[in-house]
């Protein structure tokens, strides 16, 4: 087996760690939260700008109700603010020579919130959860509603087999090679460790059961509360207890100037935002210094979803003319007020996917060229609907500005006034002509894969599902299942075969190669595109510790992502 990495660490290693902080997010300091001696004790309310619909495999939580989510709930693996994936809850993570075969151990001496182990059982068990085979394999006994499991359904497609191999050991079997298994196991933060009892029972979605610092009190569909583990795991760096908060309530602020005004206040300790039409009060708050704020980096990218499957964009013509109309700089300026940056690839540049070539960026006289095209090639006008959140100011203007530069390319655009639930329904898969939502993000490739291949399995003949649709009618039609993250309803053989290869190779530089040649056919062919990336900010109110706590294996966390941060090592300087 080759090792890969386990809990194991170096002083300089460590101080080099620390100082990627500063590069990978921007801070702003203050003096009222800049308090080094821990505070024990407290309540806080932090402001998020999502909601809770359960907390199940199935039940997807967005952004930032996924950091109150893992305030309860801890990873498998975590990713370092230099991007790399270290074990967490597990102990290490080793690979077989030819990278089809993982060995996962547990770490020991940790327990769920209702006192069950943590060990190679609950590591199977939600294993075979995540990518949706706990109930058709038998392991319990009940159907459910969906044999889909959210994201993990797809993302997890590659495995053949899940067997326990010891008391606090399992062993994973891919279909295809993944040099890089492990970031495909952090899932981007959301495949959290839930107990067996959780998974298996009834009220999987409504009562969450994690190890985390931090157990589940109350919620419902705007709020949640959380109150101290008092027998958490992990301790200080001077062995003091954690976590420092007696507890926490994450509560749901739609509008972005309550939560400004909150976190001024001090209503709210701390809030978050995203830059896709709350930049404004992203950079108004760092201006505040009775405040700090943190940024992440760009390393998140709203794709905007052309439906191959209805015209008009199953056609290539739709698809160029479209992404030509997008003036993206003035997207910036207007939408962003400069805070990010103008897209020059349908990933950031600190993807490992990163490829200018065959980016269809803003080309006005492009676009009418391609309009005109479509018009030649179907005998219609270039027409589709443009959705956006009907609860949302920000999102209308959104929409507004999307409709102005398409129509000044010669199409037209229809507002459509959608909730964002109904949005996400169907967006799995898409029924709209046109579906902008944030889904690919990171630095590596295990959240971006997913979302453009038609089958995340790689043709696995032995994935359960194909053996289970033939015994249920309702399994018959689930090809889709395979490739439920491609909301696009795409196939692209070229960009798919080179993506398999690029996970399979173990030479960085060729690895690097060959992702960047498929990002380029999947730019020739305008599969989907973007206006923009996205960044997210957390901005608080006396508050000590934040982003001070290292990993279990060494290093530090990333400051800020799409899900905040981690709230264990925080305390309250009131």
């Amino acid at each position: 087996m080759k090792k890969l990495l386990t809990g194991g660490r170096r002083k300089v290693a460590a101080v080099m760690a620390i100082a990627l902080v500063a590069s990978l997010s921007q801070v702003t300091t203050s003096g009222a939260s800049s308090a080094n001696t821990p505070k024990r004790g407290g309540n806080i309310k932090v402001g998020i700008f999502d909601t809770f619909p359960g907390f199940c495999t199935g039940d997807n939580l967005a952004n930032s109700a996924l950091m109150g989510a893992r305030s309860i709930y801890e990873t498998w693996v975590e990713q370092r603010s230099d991007g790399k994936i270290v074990p967490y809850l597990l102990k290490s993570f080793e690979s077989s020579p030819n990278y089809k075969t993982w060995n996962l151990v547990v770490r020991d001496g940790i327990k769920f919130h209702d006192g069950s182990p943590l060990d190679g059982t609950a590591l199977l068990i939600n294993l075979q959860a995540f990518r949706g085979a706990l109930y058709l394999n038998g392991l319990i006994g009940r159907t459910p509603k969906s044999p889909s499991s959210g994201t993990g359904a797809g993302a997890l497609a590659n495995l053949t087999d899940v067997v326990q191999t010891g008391a606090m050991s399992v062993t994973v079997k891919l279909y295809n090679a993944e040099v890089n298994f492990p970031e495909t196991l952090f899932g981007s933060g959301r495949f959290m460790a839930r107990s067996v009892a959780q998974l298996t029972g009834s009220t999987c979605s409504t009562v969450p059961v994690g190890t985390g610092a931090f157990k589940y009190v109350s919620h419902k569909l705007t709020d949640l509360v959380v109150a101290k583990n008092e027998n958490y795991w992990r301790k200080d760096a001077k062995g003091g207890a954690l976590p420092y908060l007696d507890g926490i309530s994450f509560t749901y602020v739609n509008e972005a100037s309550s939560r400004v005004s909150g976190v001024k206040s001090g209503a709210l300790a701390a809030t978050m935002f995203s830059s896709n039409g709350e930049a404004l009060q992203i950079l108004a708050l760092q201006k505040d210094k009775k405040l700090t704020s943190i940024i992440s980096p760009l390393d998140y990218y709203p794709s905007l979803w052309l439906n191959h499957k209805i015209a008009p964009f199953n056609s290539k013509n739709a698809r160029l003319a479209f992404s030509h109309s997008l003036d993206r700089a003035k997207w910036l300026k207007v939408r962003q007020k400069g805070l990010g940056a103008v897209p020059e690839s349908i990933v950031g540049p600190n993807n490992i996917m990163f490829n200018k070539k065959g980016y269809a960026g803003f080309d006005l006289k492009k676009a009418k060229e391609f309009t005109a095209a479509y018009t030649k090639e179907t005998g219609k006008a270039l027409e589709f609907s443009i959705p956006y959140d009907s609860t949302s100011s920000d999102s209308a203007a959104d929409a507004q500005l999307f409709k102005a530069m398409v129509e000044a390319a010669g199409m037209k655009g229809n507002l459509l006034s959608i909730t964002t639930a109904e949005l996400i329904q169907k967006a799995f898969p898409n029924q709209l002509q046109l579906l902008p939502l944030t889904l690919m993000e990171g630095t590596g490739t295990s959240f971006i894969v997913p979302f453009v291949v038609s089958d995340t399995s790689g043709g696995n003949p032995t994935h359960f599902l194909r053996g289970a649709a033939k015994l249920s009618p309702a399994l018959a039609a689930l090809q889709i299942y395979y490739g439920i993250l491609n909301i696009s309803s795409f196939k692209d053989e070229v960009s798919e075969n080179l993506l398999f290869a690029a996970r399979a190779e173990p030479n960085k530089v060729k690895a690097k190669k060959l992702y960047a040649q498929a990002t380029e056919q999947l730019q020739n062919e305008a599969r989907m595109t973007n206006i923009n990336f996205t960044q997210y900010a957390l901005s608080y109110n006396k508050l000590g510790g934040v982003g001070k706590l290292g990993l279990a294996a060494g290093g530090p966390r990333r400051l800020v992502t799409n899900f905040g941060i981690d709230w264990t090592g925080v305390w309250s300087t009131k």
